[in-house]
This record gives C-alpha cells, structure tokens and sequence, in this order.
C-alpha cells in the first residue's frame, strides 16, 4: 500500500532523477531545481514548526 509519505519519497527521488536527465541551462532543469527546493524548504519549516 503506498502512503502520502511513500509518495514524498518516490516523487523525491524521482525530481532527482528527473534532474540527471534534464541538460543543465534547460528552463525545465531551472524549473525543476527551484520547485524542489521550495519543496525541501516547506518540509523543513512543517517539521521545524511542529515541535
């Protein structure tokens, strides 16, 4: 059975796949990196926060 927190991981690594693949100075590589990023920084904050 996959959960919510299975599909964080699964949609992480795939994003970092996704980002070996995608030639470096694409809009989508850019794209990518930045979305990953706010992702990362908005888990910390919710962990952060929640003690």
């Amino acid at each position: 059975m996959i959960t919510y927190h299975g599909l964080g991981y699964y949609g992480l690594l795939a994003a970092l796949a996704l980002l070996r693949l995608l030639p470096t100075g694409s809009r989508a590589h850019r794209l990518l990196t930045r979305a990953l990023l706010a992702a990362l920084i908005v888990t910390a904050a919710i962990v952060g926060l929640s003690y």
